[in-house]
């Protein structure tokens, strides 16, 4: 009674999907393999699955350095099933000896196939465990897949397919299917020159190919990872043709980011999406956002070509792969790279006072993704409005700073007809004046407002007296002087007196509204000689 109250106590929790969790086991806990004839030592726990927990090994009488573990021991209640299937495929489809009489036969220098090592029951605090030794690996694609952006360059895409066809070619040789494929069943090497080799872990869904005819069960419809999951396992039939197609939306996710149908929770929408997609598989990939290679919509169309039962053409696919991993330079053995060589988005600004003529930053040099922003010393001394040309148009920033225009003349933009005489050649004109009133009729002006030398203004302002000229030959009034004066006395209200004589005609200026040009030291063209007809004066 006693022994039954404590095993209550200690009896570990079910998680959601039905699967009792292990109870902790403590570090240095000697596993005996009475069928392998070895003892494994049990080390920290690397992680925890759906169905048990993970643990670093070793065997009994080695020592490793630290936490290199060479093995993992993965253990679950003996009550739970995946352990069971996964343990049954390794004892007859992972011993060394036929791995290695695969990669002679198809001359290949590694294989991503796991290695089995020992497997068997252990009782530990009473409680009856079923565990499985394999060797250890690095890091799972999908970590490295997130650590990335959500993103692999495309040659490593493509890479990794071709060791996974590899791989699901031996599975598919021995009556299995894998039907489980995914990120994070898909771990690098840790040894030595395996690096850039990647491994398919995780044979808990592996099932036998059925042999019978093609019929949905469904009792094991949407089995797998619903993500990945192919439209025959959607039906729940594994086939060979579904391991590819699994495979197909693993590298179009690894290539754009995210899956049309990632985000649904639904299994029989996912289906549909599904379904949509292969039918028209260079349509759908053109609506997605990344760069999608022809190479991967060819497999694709290859794998809609296979029938339920045919055992697909390897050799094909391989070339489908390798031929565009020779468009870019890469062999299937280059190394794998997954961060993005070229980042676009990560460009750094750098912001310099611009004081001096020196290159920024001597100390960093910069690299060709940093975008150097020049901010303006206050102090500098700014360029003359005479560097630009008058009949320049202003900029539309220049345009908005100016709330109040800081000119003398008049402030509405008027449109002047072109004159029935020609006019004579214009002088060289001040650069970046803004005096728009003054400029050639010649020019075309942007302003609605339309004002001819015959409007009432004109003859209000006395155009049909003649001007004479004075003794320094200097004009007394011009178009622009008449322009300013109607505003002016417009916006005043103002009766102004205006002398008017056979020779000559003198006016009383409003000394409020003029306003000096920005420049301090500069010379307003209101003090230099003027021409008639609205000319600019000369330079």
């Amino acid at each position: 009674m006693t022994g039954r109250a404590k095993k209550a106590v200690a009896a570990p929790k079910k998680k959601a999907n039905g699967y009792k969790m292990p109870a902790p086991i403590t570090t240095g806990e000697i596993i005996h393999d009475t069928t392998m004839k070895k003892k494994w030592r049990i080390g920290p726990s690397i992680g925890v699955g759906g169905f048990g927990e993970i643990y670093s090994a070793c065997d009994h009488d080695s020592t490793p350095k630290g936490s290199n573990y060479p093995f993992v021991v993965k253990i679950e209640p003996h009550e739970n099933g995946p352990l069971f299937v996964e343990k049954h495929f390794y004892i007859r489809n992972a011993k060394m000896e036929d791995i290695t009489s695969f990669m002679k036969s198809k001359k290949l220098s590694s294989l991503g196939m796991p290695s089995y090592y020992g497997s068997g029951s252990h009782d530990y605090k009473g409680e009856k465990y079923r565990y499985l030794v394999l060797e250890r690996y690095g890091k799972d694609l999908w970590s490295l897949f997130t650590d990335s952006g959500r993103s692999f360059p495309a040659p490593t895409v493509f890479q990794i397919g071709l060791q996974m066809l590899d791989v699901l070619e031996y599975i598919h040789s021995r009556g299995y299917v894998h039907a489980d494929i995914k990120g994070a069943n898909i771990l690098l090497g840790l040894k030595k020159g395996t690096e850039n080799q990647a491994y398919l872990v995780d044979f808990g869904l592996a099932a036998r190919v059925n042999d019978k005819e093609f019929k949905p069960d469904p009792k094991y419809a949407h089995n797998g990872t619903i993500e990945y999951t192919s439209r025959d396992a959607h039906l729940g039939v594994a086939t060979m043709r579904g391991d590819l197609e699994i495979l197909g939306y693993n590298m179009l996710q690894w290539l754009v980011g995210t899956l049309p149908w990632e985000k649904l929770k639904q299994p029989k929408a996912v289906q549909e999406m599904k379904e949509a997609f292969m039918k028209s598989v260079k349509t759908s990939v053109a609506k997605m956002s990344g760069n999608v290679p022809d190479a991967l919509i060819k497999f694709f169309e290859y794998i809609n070509t296979l029938k339920a039962k045919d055992v697909p053409d390897y050799v094909k696919c391989r070339q489908i792969f390798e031929t565009y991993l020779k468009s870019q330079g890469v062999t299937r053995n280059s190394k794998l790279a997954f961060t993005p060589t070229k980042k676009t988005k990560t460009s750094k600004t750098i912001t310099v006072d611009d004081e001096s003529d020196e290159e920024p930053l001597k100390k960093s040099p910069k690299k060709k993704t940093d975008k150097v922003v020049r901010r303006r010393n206050p102090k500098a001394k700014q360029p003359s409005p005479e560097e630009n040309g008058e009949n320049e148009e202003p900029k539309e920033s220049e345009k908005k700073k100016k709330a109040k225009r800081k000119s003398s003349e008049p402030s509405v933009l008027v449109k002047v007809k072109k004159p029935k005489l020609a006019p004579k050649a214009t002088p060289p004109v001040k650069k970046n004046h803004t005096n728009i009133a003054t400029q050639t009729s010649i020019e075309k002006r942007r302003s609605p407002r339309v004002v001819s030398f015959d409007s009432p203004i004109s003859l209000e302002m006395g155009e049909k007296i003649p001007l004479k000229r004075s003794k320094e030959n200097e004009p007394k009034n011009t178009s622009a002087d008449m322009f300013e004066d109607s505003f002016e006395k417009k916006k005043s209200k103002r009766k102004e007196k205006i002398l008017v004589s056979d020779e000559e005609y003198t006016e009383k200026r409003v000394v409020k509204k003029k306003v000096t040009i920005v420049k301090p030291k500069g010379r307003s063209w209101k003090d230099a000689p003027t021409v008639m007809n609205g000319r600019s004066p000369p330079k």
